[in-house]
């Protein structure tokens, strides 16, 4: 019993031991912090508004029939290349006489009408406006009669401008809807470039800037230049989402592009070149002023200094533009990890 005793104690002691060696072994250790840097670097940077568009042409025209009828002829085709002035298609003019007797029988029955309210002016019914209302009724009917005589005179279109023909809705003996378009004119020599661009970019879009971009059709490494031309001053709204339509000149022309393509269109927003940059992550906040922590290394080990910058403009590739108190070379901090 006094040996199990003294057995017990021994144990006691070494596990004591172990425990107050490892306590004083672990205190002796310097907590180590570790740093993650990167280097000043100079070179340049560009903030860009990226978007999807088509090539479309910079003369295009939609042309359609004034009045309904059937369409009696039809001259030319897709495809075809047609110039100022030339005849697409006619309406057959068995149709206009129909439209002409319809038309004077309503001036008449407007007549008639107003013929109505003179004789029964001393009734509770008639009164100077209507008698002025029905009078520009009648000015209505008498300029419906004569935009049917006009057609029946002249039932073709023309080609408002020179170009070829990309849409062709109609076919002979088809009925065409006035107002409904039947040919589409385009120059195929001409073209520009149309992208939508959300409401929350568009403060950034201005005539006059870059824009580098890639077509579907072709390979990746054709890169094409443009010029922002022109920003349209009103909302257009697709799914709810408001858009403004910007057109975009290319600088060099290429034959391989046609009516219709999609382009991936970078415009160039801002940018700088020949600075100073840091990875965004680098730059941190002390209240309104912003710095970053530089880490030195000397005889006495490692230090960190803190340097307070005046930044510029943020590129796409997670940099960002440093204007003072910086070198090029120097290692800025973008982590720290306490060990």
């Amino acid at each position: 019993m006094i040996m199990f005793k003294r057995k017990t104690w021994i144990w006691i002691v070494i596990i004591a031991a172990v425990v107050f060696g490892g306590y004083k072994l672990l205190a002796g250790k310097k907590a180590v912090t570790t740093y993650t840097t990167e280097a000043v670097t100079r070179g340049d940077l560009a903030q860009t508004v990226s978007t999807t568009g088509k090539v479309v042409s910079a003369q295009q025209a939609e042309l359609a029939f004034a009045l309904t009828g059937s369409v009696d002829s039809v001259l030319v085709d897709v495809g075809d290349k047609v110039v100022q002035g030339q005849k697409l298609a006619t309406i057959d003019r068995k149709t206009f006489p129909q439209q002409l007797s319809q038309a004077k029988m309503d001036i008449k029955i407007q007549k008639e009408t107003l013929r109505n309210m003179e004789r029964n002016r001393n009734e509770a019914v008639y009164s100077k406006n209507q008698r002025n209302a029905q009078e520009v009724v009648i000015k209505k009917a008498e300029s419906a009669y004569s935009a049917v005589l006009r057609q029946m005179k002249d039932n073709a279109l023309y080609a408002p401008v020179s170009g070829t023909i990309t849409k062709k809705n109609v076919s002979t003996g088809e009925m065409a809807m006035a107002g409904e378009t039947v040919f589409v004119i385009a120059n195929p020599e001409e073209l520009l470039l149309e992208s939508n661009i959300p409401e929350v970019d568009i403060v950034d879009i201005v005539v006059g800037q870059k824009v580098f971009m890639t077509f579907d059709a072709l390979t990746e490494d054709e890169v094409f230049w443009a010029s922002v031309t022109e920003v349209d001053p009103a909302a257009t709204v697709i799914q709810d989402v408001v858009y403004y339509r910007v057109k975009m000149q290319l600088d060099s022309p290429d034959q391989r592009l046609k009516i219709g393509m999609t382009c991936n269109d970078d415009i160039v927003t801002a940018n700088a070149e020949n600075v100073l940059m840091v990875p965004q992550r680098a730059v941190k906040k002390d209240g309104s002023k912003k710095y970053v922590e530089i880490l030195k290394t000397n005889d006495d080990g490692e230090t960190v200094e803190k340097v307070y910058v005046e930044t510029g403009i943020s590129g796409d590739n997670g940099m960002i533009e440093v204007k003072n108190n910086l070198k090029e070379g120097e290692k800025v901090i973008t982590f720290t990890k306490a060990a």
